[in-house]
């Protein structure tokens, strides 16, 4: 019967062409491993805390130091004013910090010769990350209760940070939304550039006195229009579903066209690389999708383990999601996300000159 020659010569395709079947086959096990390195085990999320001591005694070093310093889910920065803890705080360098108030070393001494002491904390926290800000609040009351030797909660006042505006969980997820689209540049990049090395349209094309730049510019500056198109989509989808863009509108879409173009240049690589579009589709999926897990496009990447996060912070879309956020729903200037930008920027240049050079080989051969 005839579907079943069909299927007979599908199944002898797909067998014949190895590259594309290995790719189909490692891609669930990507995300399995993905998933058990980043959620799996004894690995934890861990925070940036600042630490304001005023009380300034034995006893309140000792417990930054060994309470606050030995636990494996924070990391400890010393500030010496509020003024400076605010401002890292508004820059996004840590997501809270602590105010030892005076007396604090009197009240601790009280408590451990079993008289009657009242200890007071101050947190100062980022409300625009919703979901850690909770999480911090638990773990100082829990270091400090275990520091003191106590049961019962300590006094904790908190005092989000004024952002100028209420943060909702749309404000936080639109960014890293965006980003993901923008990551799908990839396989459509590679996708209409293996199309026509397929069909042999660029080997007709080069015949004609065409170089290989005018192929290269023509593909980008298409899919850039595209991608322009998709950001600009992208705002104002958000916009309207609630999300208040706090700063300059026009940084964050710089940083959206930015990512696109990166998107844009790794896809011409993968194009270079792949043999067919059946080897091509597979190899960007598998590049983006895990890319897109830890780079915090759906969540904050501090829920992943450190190691997680370093590997991420290696490619530029952790960078986009980081920068775009703190503009988005902090208004941020470009002072405070110049080392994101400036990330943004040469990988956009390396993966196009790499891209340049990779597709003139592949149209040589």
């Amino acid at each position: 019967m005839r579907f079943f020659s069909l299927f007979i010569r599908n199944i002898k395709e797909t067998y014949r062409d190895a590259l594309a079947l290995g790719f189909l086959l490692a891609f669930p096990l990507v995300f399995m491993l993905l998933f058990g390195f980043a959620f799996g085990g004894n690995g934890s999320a861990s925070y940036g805390i600042g630490v304001v001591d005023n009380d300034i005694t034995d006893i309140s070093h000792t417990f930054i130091s060994d309470a606050l310093g030995a636990a494996d889910v924070i990391y400890v920065n010393a500030y010496s004013n509020t003024d400076n803890a605010l401002e890292d705080l508004r820059q996004g360098n840590i997501s809270s910090y602590i105010v030892i108030p005076d007396g604090f070393g009197e009240q601790v001494a009280m408590i451990w010769q079993q008289k009657p002491g009242n200890v007071e904390l101050d947190i100062t926290y980022d409300e625009s990350n919703l979901s850690v800000s909770s999480n911090v609040i638990s773990i100082i009351n829990s270091i400090t209760r275990s520091y003191l030797g106590i049961e019962i909660p300590i006094t904790i006042n908190t005092n989000p940070i004024n952002i100028e505006s209420k943060i909702t969980q749309m404000d936080f997820i639109a960014p890293g939304i965006i980003i993901f689209g923008l990551l799908i540049m990839i396989p459509t990049a590679g996708r209409i550039m293996l199309r026509d090395k397929e069909t042999r349209f660029l080997h007709r094309m080069m015949t004609t006195p065409a170089r290989p730049w005018e192929f290269i510019a023509g593909y980008s500056l298409s899919m850039a229009i595209i991608a322009i198109i998709q950001v600009v989509l992208f705002i104002l989808l958000g916009w309207l579903f609630g999300m208040d863009i706090v700063g300059n509108i026009w940084l964050a879409f710089a940083i959206f066209a930015l990512t696109a173009l990166c998107s844009i240049g790794i896809g011409m690589i993968v194009a270079s690389l792949a043999k067919s579009e059946n080897q091509g589709e597979p190899l960007s999926w598998l590049f983006s999708m895990p890319l897109a897990m830890i780079s915090g496009v759906w969540f904050s990447i501090e829920f992943l383990p450190s190691y997680i996060r370093f590997f991420a912070d290696l490619f530029p879309y952790s960078h986009a999601v980081s920068a775009s956020r703190a503009v988005i729903t902090r208004g941020v200037g470009m002072e405070a996300i110049s080392g994101d930008f400036l990330f943004l920027v040469i990988w956009t240049v390396v993966v196009f000159i790499i891209g340049t050079f990779l597709f003139q080989r592949s149209m040589r051969s």
